[in-house]
């Protein structure tokens, strides 16, 4: 006996999956025909256009009317400058001839009697007037310029200037022991009267170095001044 199979019968798919795949098939190659027909249909009109393109001539390369030459003018001819005809020039004058004895030479007519001249006499000078600053109207006597003063300068040592005319005594007769040239001065200082004791004068500062040296010697602080003075 035949053994049977335990395993139920397999059913065949292959049958439906055939049917489905000639109909894609069939749908592609449409797609496909579709495709290439509307690329080749692209390219003959781009290609018509081109040609279209090429053959239409361009607006610059058509030939442009020629433009018609102006009309001549007539020429005029020029007629010459009428040319200014010369004078005739005058005859020169006939010469007459005068014989040696009818020439008769002309006498100069005598010099006049030179006149005199009248004297002028000399108009009359007046005194000269001085219109200088001193003098500016006339008849005043001008005044002398002020001379100007003389001016020496001396030197002092001036001790001290003291109110006390007995203090200033006192300094005087301690620095005359000392056998210097010693003298009080009386002045007034802004309402104030003082009393200047001073040794001198020297024409020279250097006169009173001597001086100097003694005074500080003996303790008396002295101080170099100088003054201008008036020389009559």
């Amino acid at each position: 006996m035949a053994r049977r199979d335990p395993r139920p019968g397999l059913r065949d798919d292959n049958a439906p999956r055939k049917g489905s795949g000639l109909v894609t098939g069939i749908l592609i190659g449409l797609v496909v025909g579709i495709s290439v027909a509307a690329g080749m249909a692209w390219y003959f009109n781009s290609r018509n256009q081109t040609e279209y393109k090429v053959a239409e001539p361009a607006p610059e390369l058509q030939e442009k009317p020629r433009p018609t030459p102006p009309a001549a003018k007539p020429k005029t001819r020029e007629e010459p400058a009428p040319v200014a005809r010369k004078q005739p020039e005058p005859p020169p004058a006939p010469i007459v001839e005068t014989s040696k004895s009818e020439a008769k030479p002309v006498p100069p007519p005598p010099p006049a009697a030179a006149k005199p001249t009248p004297a002028v006499a000399p108009a009359p000078t007046r005194p000269g007037v001085d219109y200088t600053f001193y003098g500016i109207l006339p008849g005043n006597k001008p005044v002398k310029p002020i001379t100007p003063v003389k001016v020496q300068e001396i030197w002092w040592l001036q001790i001290a200037a003291l109110k006390s005319p007995d203090d200033a005594d006192r300094l005087k007769a301690k620095i005359a022991l000392l056998g210097l040239p010693v003298l009080t001065q009386t002045i007034d200082a802004g309402g104030h009267t003082l009393h200047r004791v001073r040794v001198g004068p020297y024409k020279r500062d250097e006169d009173a170095m001597g001086h100097l040296d003694i005074l500080s010697q003996n303790n008396f602080e002295a101080r170099l001044l100088k003054e201008p003075v008036k020389i009559p």
